[in-house]
């Protein structure tokens, strides 16, 4: 039987188009504001750091928010919040009394928002739809957040700021209103039936573990399956060189490669279209070599791509290889997120997903931090080398993986089975939320599902 994508999906992908425009103004207008304010090179880039720290810090704890609680509820309120929060920082800067450590305040404020937003988003995902069809709903989801916030997000945030400093945050303000008030529309999500058998819902009415013990929960379910770990430690590796070079981009640009405005804005539109090429070439592609080759195949391309950016000397070529690492590293994102949510128990998804982004964030902190001083010690084409070597070396240790079979294959065999224990026995069940964590008819189709 064709599985189809179940209700709810395409109103949540509405609520998910609106904020992430929302974000893509604020990503522009943020820096362009503390640069009026101080025009120092370091302070505009601690906004990174500022923005990466809620993730690093409070990345578990979010995860069991979102397990624990009303999923749809606490995505309302995270929209909410960011909308309050840019409305009265829109009032402040009309009033001419931004300062800079508001600046910072405002921007960990909404990266906990948005945290709390994108951990509940990747939850509810997968619930209305079918794991074969995983890598197609994602790759919708990534495709737009990418484009509002890309393509459409910086151009608006730059008009904005222009007509006035508060206009963007204005603008920001109430997208997430109308993010939020779409949530209200999301039905009470379900997933569809994926094949014979009952559906077996865990007890909501057994205890609760306490919120240390949920946290410890999602570092043992990365921990108990071998492929989540090695995707933890990859893409807290793949953001660290991919954080600074985008931090170093305009010094390589402008100084090593001498591309003017247009081309440098050109870069950044070719990752873009690059990215949407990824997005639909992605579900074909693991349909026919597999989860893990498609991560291989993803890696070296980035990796060669990085490379030839490094060595690099005309713009057309720099243009390119940012056209060709979009596509790439594009379709690693989704085949990352549809993986983990094809394995992850979906009462557990917000805090594997939170976990993972710790890490993720952490690598963020460090790159921001090192970024400068290593283009000092070496030059900023020799870290682009360096980082492209690095990910090249990453896809050799994934061929290893990919050809002794998928991690974890064995294991999720047996769970369907019964002979061994659950990776998940001994884990707190799921708290009443609006999305059901039916494990075992989860489990089972992950089985049959695992090369799509």
């Amino acid at each position: 039987m064709t599985q189809k994508i179940g209700p709810g999906y395409w109103t949540l992908l509405a609520s998910v188009t609106v904020s992430s425009l929302g974000d893509g103004i604020r990503l522009v207008a943020m820096p362009l504001l503390a640069y009026s304010l101080t025009g120092s090179a370091v302070d505009i880039s601690f906004i990174m750091v500022v923005a990466a720290l809620p993730g690093l810090v409070l990345g578990p704890v979010v995860g069991v928010v979102v397990d624990r609680f009303d999923r749809r509820r606490v995505l309302l309120a995270s929209n909410l919040l960011s909308a309050a929060l840019a409305l009265v920082f829109a009032a402040v800067i009309t009033a001419d009394a931004v300062e800079l450590w508001q600046v910072y305040a405002m921007t960990g404020a909404l990266a906990i928002a948005d945290l709390f937003a994108e951990s509940t988003t990747f939850a509810m995902i997968s619930v209305p739809v079918p794991p074969e069809l995983l890598e197609k709903a994602n790759s919708r989801f990534f495709s737009v957040r990418m484009l509002t916030q890309q393509v459409i997000g910086s151009p608006v945030a730059s008009v904005l700021f222009g007509v006035a400093m508060s206009a963007p945050f204005l603008a920001e303000g109430g997208l997430f209103l109308a993010a939020g008030v779409i949530v209200l529309f999301v039905p009470v999500l379900k997933r569809p039936p994926t094949g014979p058998g009952p559906e077996e819902r865990r007890d909501a009415e057994e205890p609760r573990a306490s919120i240390p013990a949920q946290m410890r929960e999602g570092f043992r379910i990365i921990r108990r399956i071998p492929m989540l770990r090695a995707i933890l430690l990859s893409d807290a590796l793949l953001n660290f060189w991919m954080l600074i070079a985008t931090a170093l981009m305009v010094v390589f640009a402008k100084e090593e490669l001498g591309l003017n405005d247009t081309q440098f804005a050109l870069m950044f539109s070719a990752a873009a279209l690059g990215g949407v090429l990824g997005g639909a070439l992605l579900p074909p592609v693991v349909r026919r070599v597999g989860v893990q080759w498609t991560m291989v195949l993803t890696l070296v391309v980035t990796g060669a791509g990085r490379l030839a950016l490094g060595l690099a000397s005309g713009p057309w070529l720099v243009i390119g290889t940012f056209f060709v690492c979009g596509a790439s590293y594009f379709m690693w994102d989704v085949a990352v997120a549809s993986y983990q949510q094809r394995v992850t128990p979906n009462h557990l998804q917000g805090r594997v997903h939170a976990t993972t982004g710790a890490f993720v964030y952490g690598a963020a902190v460090v790159a921001a931090l090192t970024g400068g001083v290593a283009a000092e010690l070496v030059g900023v084409r020799a870290v682009f080398v360096t980082g492209a070597v690095a990910v090249l070396l990453l896809s050799a240790y994934w061929v290893v993986l990919a050809r002794r079979g998928e991690p974890g294959d064995e294991e999720r065999e047996k769970v369907a089975v019964g002979p061994s224990p659950d990776p998940t026995a001994g884990l707190s069940p799921p708290a009443r939320t609006t999305v059901p964590a039916d494990d075992r008819a989860h489990r089972q189709t992950t089985v049959r599902n695992t090369h799509v």
